[in-house]
């Protein structure tokens, strides 16, 4: 059995544990069952004649492998980028996701953004999120849902139990990643076959029921696996959620936060010979909830995505080639509960179809060793909005937008101490309606320069731009906003110009081994970066024509900078984690605040294993400072520290028993940029059988 304590902790919560008793009675079964663990872990511990070293698959996070730095795969912390990998393994043992933004909170420089009720999220990367300045990718296929609101403009609809890892680099650094990446990439793999099957097994399951206090949610999920043989194996996987309103931390119900989810994957790997591998994926999350500001609905949104991939490794070093197809799409119906419009529906239909070819060639050239990427991407947005008002059809207009480009990038390294990395994208796009076509083309370089004077050390230091083409609701809006607010009308802006960025930075990656005791390991990447927007593109209020309103307009220059830490040391039998970032955003014209960039934050993790992993425990404080101005935005600034318990058990090889303590001390925050107050304490129990 696994347990996993995700023990949010401080020096002194040993002694303060009983307390938690006077909070709430139903908390009781949890600190006896706390109380439980550290007596186990105590006697454990004493029988132990020595440090256990670290089993297979226990270490956490230290030679992830991210594939959006280069394409071409390679170790975290040798990556010359901010990039970050969470994989399988810490998801299960540490987070227990309810939500995807449990995961990306972990992740330096990255936030979320979320409406009240709405379960969707907006992906924030260094102050930048919104019409596909971030690029998110679910097995390689965009997430381009967009929709004008009081929230988040672009959201993304996921279940968290899909989830095998999720890589993000940050910054417009990964430019063979598609068009408009101006603030990073996030690409999140759904699970396989293999995650299921262990080697030699070819036909097996997996089961895991779970149980939140704040909502009384329960959760069932389920995989299924075959691998006939070595050249198919396929995999289906089911989940269903169904979470009550929760509480925040002052002890209120925090209404229409209620949700169920029913999610189902199917994917399918075929190898008709050792080097070609075809993989066929087919995701649905179906999310039904109420939510509204002045007006309630009751909202289905759907969220299918398919992709159909192929790859191409012979014995040659001219040839890695892939390719893949893919659909994504989103709608997002909403039924009106209340008033005289009451029953009224109206629609929110995105599909993104979508093609990504590349290969890669390795060859030598004289002391050079070359790795040279070169392919294409393009995909086209259809929009359909249908509303029986025709006010947010005018809002978030149909239409369709077509976005293509072409890169090449190569990799060339030098012994074993340099590393230069110089790319080059092309980039067009084209928008239309029945009355407004807008496009445009640009050139966007990229260099990179990493050099190691010893093996444990990197430095680099990057400069690369971006290209952001206009999406269609900044440049078709049009209408006014819906009652009973009145909040004035909105212009479309067919002359908009795509939003240019120009990204410096500079790091260093450490990689240290047996640099305490015997067996630990040290990995670290410390970051800056200066990334400059030009043409920034936001909504103002203009007073022509007259009596005035609100239009997107290239009227911002916007200067983001910022500090990113991550690391983790790993001994064993103990481990540490720290993730951090400080970051300033401001338009470098007027010298305001950037409104979405996040306030400074810092997550640590301690944490123990026992009987040779089989027990994993520990804590994780979040420390969140204070957002100036964020009052005038309408967002809640306060600086908070949350503390989270984690614990897992692994009783064998096919039960796995998991524990989640949030918000320990039940601290009452707003997450900036939300609209609602954050859970309050909350216990999460799990368990799992795989089955073969």
């Amino acid at each position: 059995m696994k347990l996993h304590i995700r023990l949010s902790y401080r020096p002194r919560v040993s002694r303060r544990l009983p307390l938690v008793l006077s909070f709430r009675s139903s908390r009781f079964g949890l600190c006896l069952t706390l109380t439980a663990l550290a007596t186990l872990v105590s006697s454990a511990n004493a029988q132990e004649a020595t440090p256990s070293a670290p089993a297979d698959g226990t270490t956490i996070d230290l030679d992830a492998i991210t594939v959006t730095a280069t394409k071409a795969g390679e170790r975290v912390y040798e990556s010359l980028s901010a990039s970050s990998v969470i994989d399988r393994e810490r998801i299960e043992t540490q987070i227990q996701p309810s939500s995807t933004a449990d995961v990306l909170r972990l992740i330096p420089s990255v936030a979320t953004q979320s409406a009240p009720g709405d379960p969707g999220i907006g992906i924030n990367v260094r102050g930048l999120q919104d019409f596909g300045r971030v690029n998110v990718l679910v097995d390689g296929a965009r997430q381009n849902f967009q929709r004008e609101g009081h929230s988040a403009k672009g959201t993304f609809y996921f279940d968290p139990e899909m989830m095998k890892s999720v890589d993000v680099t940050r910054g417009p650094a990964s430019s063979i990643y598609g068009s408009g990446a101006i603030g990073g990439v996030v690409s999140f793999t759904t699970i396989d076959a293999g995650d299921v099957l262990p080697d030699g097994a070819h036909v097996g399951g997996r089961v895991k029921g779970a149980w939140e206090t704040n909502g009384n949610t329960p959760l069932l999920h389920g995989e299924v696996a075959a691998r006939p043989s070595a050249m198919f194996d396929l995999l289906g996987a089911a989940t269903w959620r169904n979470a009550g309103d929760y509480r925040s931390g002052d002890g209120s119900t925090v209404d229409y936060t209620a949700q169920e989810l029913l999610s189902g994957l199917f994917k399918t790997r075929i190898r008709p010979t050792s080097d070609q591998e075809l993989m066929l994926s087919a995701l649905r999350i179906t999310s039904d909830f109420e939510n509204g500001l002045s007006t309630l609905y009751r909202t289905q949104a759907v969220a299918d995505t398919f992709t159909a991939g192929y790859r191409w490794t012979p014995d040659s070093p001219i040839w890695d080639l892939s390719a893949k197809v893919y659909f994504s799409g989103t709608n997002v119906k909403q039924t009106t509960l209340e008033g005289i419009t009451a029953g009224a529906v109206k629609t929110f239909d995105i599909g993104t179809v979508g093609l990504d070819l590349f290969n890669t060639s390795r060859f030598d050239a004289g002391a050079f060793r070359h790795e040279l990427t070169y392919g294409g991407d393009l995909f086209q947005d259809n929009v359909e909005t249908k509303d029986p008002f025709g006010v947010s059809d005018k809002l978030t207009p149909s239409g369709e937008r077509l976005v293509y480009g072409a890169f090449i990038q190569d990799r060339v390294m030098f012994s074993e101490w340099l590393e230069v990395i110089g790319a080059l994208r092309y980039d067009s796009y084209r928008l239309t309606d029945d009355d407004i076509e807008n496009e445009g083309s640009r050139l966007s370089p990229k260099i990179t320069v990493g050099i190691t004077p010893w093996q444990p050390v990197t430095f680099y230091a990057s400069y690369a731009e971006g290209y952001r083409a206009p999406a269609l609701t900044e440049t078709l809006i049009d209408g006014f906003h819906p009652p009973p607010l009145s909040a004035g009308r909105f212009f479309p802006n067919p002359n908009l110009k795509p939003e240019i960025a120009h990204n410096i930075e500079g790091g260093v990656n450490l990689r240290f081994d047996n640099l305490i005791v015997e067996e630990d390991r040290l990995r670290m990447k410390l970051g800056i970066f200066h990334n400059r927007v030009d043409d920034y593109i936001e909504q103002v209020f203009t007073r022509f024509p007259i009596p005035g309103g609100y239009q997107y307009r290239n009227i911002a220059e916007a200067v983001i900078d910022g500090f990113e830490a991550e690391g983790i040391y790993d001994a064993g039998s103990y481990f540490f984690g720290v993730a951090g970032h400080v970051l300033r955003g401001r338009n470098s014209r007027t010298n305001e605040d950037l409104v979405k960039v996040p306030p400074n934050r810092l997550t640590t993790t301690l944490g123990f294993r026992r009987y040779d992993g089989r027990i994993e425990f520990g804590t994780r404080v979040s420390l969140v400072g204070a957002k100036d101005n964020a009052e005038g935005f309408g967002f809640v600034g306060d600086p908070y520290a949350v503390i989270d318990l984690f614990a897992n058990w692994r009783a064998s090889e096919r039960v796995t028993a998991g524990l989640i303590v949030e918000n320990l001390f039940d601290r009452q925050y707003t997450e900036y940029l939300n609209g609602n107050p954050s859970p309050g304490f909350s216990a999460k129990a799990s368990l799992s059988v795989k089955l073969y």
